[in-house]
Order: C-alpha cells, then sequence, then structure tokens
C-alpha cells in the first residue's frame, strides 16, 4: 500500500481543514464510490486540497490504489460517525462540500439534507450535489441547473451541470493481444441490466464460424450459469471483485462490452435519465466499446473511438471485427477516445469551477 495512503486512511480523531479544502462525501454504502477519484482530480486540478468521508470498505477494497496525491485526506468512518461529525462541526473552515450521492442522504427525492449541514454553512461555502439519475427529481420539481449530473440528461428539457468523473488513476498503455482478444463486461449480470442471452449467442456465434481467439471477462454479480459447456472456454468469470482487481482486469482487457439492449425498454434511461459506470470505465482506461447504435451519439460514442452495431443480431459481428483489427487500427481507436475524454474532461472542470465560483 502507498504509504502516504496507510497513513491517512487511519480513523482520524481531530478531522479539520484549511480553507482551501473542498471535501467529498459518499453517502451510498455500498455503490457509486467509483465517481469519487474523478472527482477528486477536479478538485485538486482547481487548486483545492481534497478531504474524502467515505465507508472504510470503499478504501480497503482500493479505490485510491492507483491514484498518489499527498494533497489528499482519505477518512474511513462509518456512515453515521461521518453524519455524527458534519452534525456536530458543519463544514467547519471548508470552502464546501460536494456529495456525490445526494438522495442517499434523507432517503427521499427532494435532497432534503439534514438541517445541520445547510444551517450552518456560511454563505459562501458551496453545496454542491450529484444525481445519478434525474426522474424523481425532475417529477417533483426540484431539479435545477445547479444539480450536477454526470452527463446531460435527454429528458423533458431537463438542464443540469454536467461534471463527468472518469479519472482513476495512471495506467500503462493497453496494446491489443491478437492471441486472445480479451472483452471486458462489468455489471450485474441480470435481465434488468445486461442481455445475458445476447452474449452467451454472440460467442456461440463465432464459434460456428471458427473464431476461437477470444476471451470474454465477465465481473459483477449474478451468473452465467446458462454457458453451454462448449463456449466455457471463452469465459472467465470473475463476479464480484474490489477495485484494485477492477483496475487490474481492465488494464488487461482490450475491447469494452456494454451489452446496453436496444430492445430492453429497461436500458432506455441510459440515454433519457441516467447513465452507466461503464462508460466512465470507458473513457478513464480508454478502452473502446462496442455499444448499440441507440446508446452510442448521447454517449458520445461514434465509429472513430468505438465499434457500433445496430441491432443485438449484429454483436457477434462487432466481436468479429474487433478480434480482426490491426494493431494500427487498434491505436487509433484509442486514440480519439482519449481525444473524446479529454474534451469531457476540458468542459467538466470548466463547469464544476462555474458552479464553485458563481
Amino acid at each position: 500500500m502507498l504509504s502516504w495512503l496507510k497513513n491517512l486512511t487511519n480513523p482520524t480523531k481531530k478531522l479539520t481543514y484549511s480553507e482551501n479544502t473542498f471535501i467529498i462525501w459518499e453517502p451510498c454504502t455500498h455503490s457509486h464510490a467509483e465517481v469519487i477519484p474523478g472527482y477528486a482530480r477536479y478538485l485538486l486540478d482547481l487548486g483545492f486540497e481534497v478531504a474524502i468521508f467515505a465507508t472504510p470498505a470503499r478504501f480497503d477494497e482500493g479505490l485510491f490504489s492507483k491514484f498518489n496525491d499527498s494533497r489528499i485526506q482519505l477518512h474511513r468512518l462509518p456512515q453515521w460517525k461521518i453524519r455524527r461529525h458534519f452534525n456536530k462541526n458543519g463544514l467547519g473552515a471548508a470552502r464546501g462540500i460536494l456529495i456525490t450521492t445526494a438522495r442517499k442522504l434523507s432517503g427521499q427525492e427532494n435532497y432534503e439534507l439534514e438541517s445541520s449541514i445547510f444551517s450552518q454553512r456560511t454563505p459562501n461555502q458551496k453545496l454542491l450535489l450529484v444525481d445519478h439519475d434525474i426522474k424523481a427529481t425532475h417529477k417533483n420539481g426540484t431539479l435545477s441547473s445547479q444539480i450536477i449530473t454526470l452527463r446531460q440528461p435527454h429528458y423533458k428539457n431537463a438542464i443540469t451541470t454536467v461534471v463527468n468523473p472518469h479519472y482513476f488513476g495512471e495506467f500503462p498503455k493497453s496494446v491489443l493481444r491478437k492471441d486472445a482478444v480479451n472483452f471486458i463486461t462489468i455489471g450485474a449480470m441480470r435481465k434488468k441490466r445486461r442481455n445475458t442471452t445476447l452474449l452467451i449467442n454472440a460467442a456461440e456465434a463465432l464459434h460456428r464460424q471458427g473464431i476461437f481467439k477470444f476471451k470474454i471477462t465477465v465481473i459483477g454479480k449474478g451468473s452465467l450459469a446458462g454457458i453451454p459447456s462448449h463456449l466455457k472456454l471463452y469465459f472467465d468469470i470473475k463476479g464480484r471483485i474490489d477495485f484494485s482487481q477492477l483496475y487490474s482486469e481492465l488494464e488487461n482487457a482490450d475491447f469494452f462490452l456494454t451489452l446496453l439492449d436496444p430492445e430492453n425498454p429497461e436500458h432506455n434511461r441510459y440515454i433519457t435519465t441516467g447513465t452507466s459506470g461503464s462508460f466512465q470505465l470507458i473513457y478513464g482506461f480508454l478502452r473502446p466499446c462496442l455499444i448499440a447504435k441507440k446508446f452510442a451519439e448521447i454517449n458520445q460514442f461514434t465509429p472513430n473511438n468505438s465499434i457500433i452495431y445496430n441491432s443485438n443480431d449484429e454483436l457477434a459481428e462487432a466481436m468479429k471485427k474487433a478480434i480482426s483489427l490491426s494493431h494500427e487500427d487498434y491505436e487509433a481507436l484509442q486514440k480519439s477516445l482519449q481525444m473524446t475524454a479529454d474534451a469531457i474532461y476540458k468542459q467538466s472542470l470548466a463547469n464544476l469551477s462555474g458552479l464553485i465560483n458563481n
């Protein structure tokens, strides 16, 4: 473990921050921690020191194992202790607080946060709220342009401020593996979130065409128990893993399978009110994705930075195309994806600066 990380993740008895500190609080115990490094990177680039509050398990899983910066304080505390700290001390002298899953605090959709955070803030202390799906808050009329989302929603003229976190640390450049191209897919393997039948059918189609030099790494809850025996050699089922392992698996991957289903109404949220954590990983690790056309353009995926197919029946052909790419063509995809990620980063940094300083 990095020495600075080891020292600063010990439970802190006295929590103080300078006027140049910005606080990040992830109040969700199990989810959304993957956005924390990206938001911390933006705040560092804006010249702040950063104090991060999250459940100990998230840090213990290696959330910051690839991110080394002495300007970050990591406070690994249970949520009840975090609440007690803010109830007692407010924000202290800090410049403000970014709450990365705002609705988790109250369990409601109207951002009624604990009154102590509001009552003890000075007029200059910013309270920034992140929403991961704006449908409920739009319905009750509490959504505004001051709310942060990971991308601009496309839902009933809703306007938010986009600050897209996709930095996880420093990683070596990827080189396409021609011995066995590695496709990775991440997320709960359930029909509501991912079409597992689509994945198995694509592997079957490749197998029947005599295409054997590929594997599919599957990360997330659930299982693919229905894989036919002759296809099992193509699948590496990891289950749920920690952040350190996740980062390593992404480093070893060549392409990202989003497995978004244009025929599944449940997946419409990825182009309307919400987004997918997969997109953050694609931008951050520069792993070109295979994605259905319906979900591509809105999420800034183009034929220059990804492989786009029209329907579920075309996934196997898209994988075949990926497997057959030359090193030069693969590098071109990555360069274009880097340009996309850099543009998103630049605009997000400006947006966050505007929220803090206006």
